[in-house]
């Protein structure tokens, strides 16, 4: 039982443009077999999980704090460190590979993505040293979304336009509903008082998610486009990379920019709607040049209790989520066909609107 029927269209769009588009290498069609088997199987043993465990659907969650913003802003430092918080809880990268135990104990769900962690650092060691994949460290719950098949997912690691453009015009209800269902099965096993979801793929589903979570705060991240884009380009060309090995990467550029306006467009149009909904902006430099004080900032417009144990638990996560901590990641515009320029008139509605 897959659940809802739609799910197989989608399998079906995924697919073929998976096949017409993608260029898969050997290995990386090997390795898409491997993903496309695991987020299938992790959805039978969820639906089944979640008929057999009716309770589940009435565990109370608070309203998550929600982080977003464009790639590489900061939310991935952001939310592991919030996430340190004892009071926080945070969906971790084993997790995310196995969310629902399935006679499996917690470590030896741990040692499969301990595994994975290592093999993804031994075939894509620039990729790592960008977006490192720990498997005990927070990760973003887009990879949950993801056994709907409504996520940027598969456009992230592989050359499908097809399926990303017939994906953004599909409702996401859905999507965020099953995300509901995943962290209460999740919560259900560990309880923590609250959530720290990060994805930047909520930008582009901003209006759904703050009528869905109303309550729910929502910290975005900022950056100078000129100092993230790029950054965020190599990125995906490195991850695209462990798939296929013909990659045009003005062809990455210009589908990632032309996303990234149409997300924070759809942002800026949601939280113009929504003026009541609590959304604090984040600087990136301030975050990386006074971290604590930052945090603090954050914390009083939260209303969250700030203490000792709170700052020291903070201190320890910076301590281990250091930059350049599996080496310095290195890029060029000129790679991508960007300039200074370019970047600057593709984003400056963003940069008038918040800088």
């Amino acid at each position: 039982d897959f659940g809802n029927v739609d799910f197989i269209t989608r399998l079906e769009h995924l697919c073929n443009a998976m096949n017409a588009e993608a260029q898969l290498h050997a290995f990386g069609r090997f390795a898409a077999v491997q993903r496309l088997e695991g987020l299938l199987k992790n959805r039978l043993i969820a639906i089944d999980y979640l008929k057999c465990n009716q309770h589940v659907a009435n565990v109370r969650l608070n309203p998550p704090i929600i982080i977003t913003g464009l790639q590489r802003t900061g939310t991935t430092f952001l939310q592991r460190i919030m996430a340190a918080d004892p009071k926080h809880r945070a969906l971790l990268s084993w997790e995310a590979l196995s969310p629902i135990p399935n006679g499996q104990s917690d470590q030896q769900r741990m040692r499969m993505a301990k595994i994975g962690q290592r093999f993804l650092r031994y075939v894509s060691p620039d990729f790592f040293s960008i977006h490192p994949v720990e498997y005990n460290s927070p990760e973003e719950d887009v990879l949950l979304n993801d056994m709907t098949l409504l996520s940027a997912v598969p456009e992230a690691i592989m050359c499908v336009p097809s399926y990303g453009a017939w994906v953004e015009k599909q409702d996401h209800s859905e999507a965020y509903a099953w995300l509901d269902s995943m962290l209460r099965i999740l919560h259900n096993e560990e309880l923590k008082e609250r959530w720290v979801l990060k994805t930047p793929q909520h930008l582009e589903y901003m209006d759904l998610i703050m009528q869905r979570y109303p309550d729910s705060p929502i910290i975005m991240t900022h950056r100078d486009p000129k100092e993230c884009i790029v950054s965020f380009c190599s990125m995906m060309y490195y991850s695209r990379a462990v798939f296929s090995d013909r990659i045009d990467p003005i062809e990455v550029a210009q589908h990632w920019i032309e996303k990234n306006v149409r997300m924070l467009k759809n942002t800026i149009a949601a939280r113009e709607k929504y003026k009541d909904h609590t959304v604090i902006d984040v600087f990136y430099k301030d975050l990386v040049t006074d971290p604590i004080q930052t945090l603090k900032s954050i914390y009083r417009e939260l209303g969250c209790a700030w203490g000792t144990t709170v700052e020291e638990s903070f201190r320890i996560a910076l301590n281990k989520n250091k930059k350049d901590k599996y080496g310095k990641h290195m890029y060029n515009a000129a790679d991508f066909g960007l300039t200074d320029s370019y970047i600057d008139n593709s984003f400056s509605f963003y940069t008038q609107h918040f800088f």
